[in-house]
């Protein structure tokens, strides 16, 4: 997810979830910024040792970027790159990147192979449904993918025209599943234990989460071992989690940028909280801890009745603001 999965939150989610984790993703990449040295999209790599499996995702159109910037990643000790195929967003898209590149598959196929000769690494691709209703095309994308010497295809459920709306078709997943000799992963509503079960059947191999990771941290270590939600209601989790986050935050950025990336996790994970809406409405991290530390101390109390409570509708509209994945 492009903004949120940086290198603290990625940090945060595996400590949070030892053992739990199988794989964790970059933000995705621009080839375009990574070919042309912008220090800026190359520090978008860095990762710590402990994240390890890592993989850096990449995004765009021109075939030799997309190779060169392949064996970037694979220069920078990542363990697998992966080409986005599925993102939907129309700053991506007009570029020719993400899922535009469904709609040339002729295209894509020559980037996928180029690539594929240029690493040694593992290469996956991620992939939506397909484009709208009437170009679902993520059987012959697949299809091709395998054949050119991909390793494992992601599937999003929902077409590009489908943006966040809608559920996700796991039935196509399961399909390509049975149909591919290569790992299929699904991605799309896993937003809990029991979501998680419903959709790892057949033989899909494993599942990407995204938005939910921000609602709940510790959905990850909640599926493999069948546990109940810990944060549900915990408070005095919610505040430990915080103050780690800001302590990761802080190694990673500077002072004035941590405070935008700090409310994307609170303002998700955070509700119910009578403390979630004073706290959104400070703009820096030395606000936020100050406040939270006030709260953690009993020094804070809610003035007047505070509501705080949306409908799950409304919390995957927020989200979908910096859901670019």
């Amino acid at each position: 997810m492009s903004g949120v999965t940086t290198r603290p939150f990625r940090r945060l989610v595996k400590e949070l979830n030892p053992g739990a984790v199988g794989l964790v993703v970059s933000e995705f990449v621009s080839v375009e910024g990574m070919t042309r040295g912008s220090q800026r999209t190359l520090e978008m790599m860095r990762f710590s040792e402990e994240e390890r499996p890592y993989c850096v995702q990449i995004f765009g159109y021109d075939v030799a970027r997309m190779t060169d910037a392949a064996l970037m990643v694979q220069d920078f000790g990542a363990d697998i790159v992966d080409i986005n195929c599925g993102c939907p967003a129309p700053k991506v898209v007009k570029r020719g990147g993400g899922c535009e590149l469904m709609r040339q598959p002729d295209h894509l196929k020559e980037i996928i192979r180029s690539v594929r000769k240029a690493v040694s690494i593992p290469l996956t691709i991620k992939i939506r449904a397909g484009w709208d209703e009437e170009s679902r095309n993520a059987f012959e994308i697949a299809r091709m993918a395998e054949g050119e010497g991909v390793e494992a295809v992601a599937i999003h459920g929902r077409t590009r025209s489908q943006l966040y709306r809608g559920d996700a078709d796991w039935d196509l997943v399961q399909e390509i599943a049975e149909v591919l000799s290569i790992p299929v992963l699904g991605s799309g509503d896993v937003v809990c234990r029991e979501s998680a079960k419903e959709r790892l059947k057949g033989k899909v191999a494993g599942l990407f989460i995204g938005r939910a990771a921000l609602w709940n941290p510790f959905i990850f270590s909640e599926i493999l071992h069948d546990q109940d939600s810990r944060l549900k209601g915990n408070f005095d989790l919610m505040l430990e989690v915080l103050f780690r986050y800001i302590e990761l935050l802080r190694e990673d950025f500077q002072e004035s940028s941590c405070g935008g990336k700090f409310k994307q996790l609170a303002s998700q994970m955070c509700r119910g909280a009578l403390w979630r809406k004073p706290l959104l409405t400070m703009n820096t991290i030395g606000e936020h801890e100050e406040f939270l530390r006030r709260v953690r101390d009993g020094a804070w109390k809610p003035k007047g009745i505070v509501e705080d409570d949306v409908s799950s509708e409304e919390r995957i509209d927020s989200c979908d603001q910096f859901a670019t994945n």
